[in-house]
């Protein structure tokens, strides 16, 4: 208890330190195009946002209105011929979210030398919402494992990743999918979404009816996985003693204000029984939004404000470069 309190309180202090001093990655274009995949044997599909290190830029035709601001991106260019191998990074989007909504997190990792690979999960995106799909968490796990085997044989890739350094990063209900892939198991899941059913209508007796629960207890655990970054994490149904069986590396980040996912509840339980290996808490005011893109012209006209705004006291730009900096060690030290 004593080292975790020494850990959290050294995340509490550096966090203001470091806001001050971030880096930009202004600047280089990078790399992306977008893969469309078909899990058969689930008859799902798996759509991927790919960021990737380039040489050189290629005209594009001019990008569509996006409620984000994204990096600068070259679609369809070549994958840069700098490295033999890249280190491959897989992202997960929380409830409701889509693969290209953390695209300021991709471009630090890529200006790293990370190839990045940004997972949309059918039935929990923002175009593809479906509560029965929603409450089958197993299915964002196996899209995680299922991606990595198509990227491995991928074209476009020529054969180029790194098959003993790949990370994962989850956001939200994506950090509980990065603890599925990391080991955990679930005990008790139905007693546990039926306490947390008041915060989510969606989550109805009509659609638990139709959840088939025979996966809940089996291992997701994706032994290709080197280290785990979560992102304000969502943690609903893991207990203690499955945390403590997780012994892949462990990075996590966290608003101590979060008012979507409570500190308290969702990563001071993690903190406490995985002890994360880097770990950050981010002070003051920040959102549990604050870990989305910028909101683009555009954007303002649709997105919730609670989704596009932040505080007067936090830049999101700054603590996204911040995360940035955080991501891009971690995962360097850690595969």
């Amino acid at each position: 208890m004593v080292r975790l309190l020494v850990v959290l309180l050294l995340g509490l202090g550096w966090q203001g330190e470091a806001m001050s001093r971030a880096s930009s990655v202004q600047g280089k274009t990078i790399g992306v195009r977008t893969l469309e995949y078909e899990d058969a044997a689930r008859k799902r599909p798996v759509i991927i946002e790919l960021w990737y290190p380039v040489d050189f830029p290629i005209a594009d035709t001019a990008p569509l209105e996006d409620v984000w601001i994204h990096p600068k991106e070259s679609r369809n260019a070549p994958l840069s011929s700098n490295s033999q191998k890249y280190p491959l990074i897989l992202l997960s989007h929380g409830h409701g979210g889509e693969r290209r909504d953390r695209s300021w997190l991709a471009e630090h990792l890529v200006k790293a030398n990370f190839i990045v690979a940004s997972v949309d999960h059918y039935g929990n995106s923002h175009r593809t919402l479906d509560p029965v799909l929603t409450l089958q968490f197993w299915d964002r796990a196996k899209d995680i494992s299922f991606a990595i085997d198509r990227l491995i044989d991928e074209p476009f890739l020529g054969g180029r990743l790194d098959q003993t350094r790949i990370g994962f990063t989850g956001y939200s209900l994506g950090g509980m999918t990065g603890l599925a892939l990391a080991g955990g198991i679930v005990e008790k899941l139905e007693e546990s979404i039926s306490k947390h059913s008041g915060r989510f209508p969606e989550i109805s007796k009509e659609a638990l009816a139709q959840v088939d629960f025979s996966q809940v207890h089996k291992p997701f655990r994706d032994p290709r996985i080197g280290a785990i970054l979560l992102l304000a994490p969502a943690n609903f149904i893991y207990r203690p003693e499955a945390l403590k069986q997780i012994k892949v590396p462990i990075g996590l980040v966290s608003a101590i204000n979060d008012e979507v996912l409570p500190f308290r509840d969702h990563a001071y339980p993690l903190i406490q029984h995985i002890v994360p290996v880097k770990l950050k808490v981010l002070r003051r005011e920040i959102s549990h939004y604050a870990f989305l893109n910028l909101s683009s012209e555009f954007g303002k006209k649709f997105l919730p404000v609670r989704v596009r705004s932040d505080p007067p006291c936090c830049d999101r730009s700054l603590v996204h470069r911040d995360i940035g900096r955080f991501a891009v060690d971690f995962f360097t030290d850690n595969l």
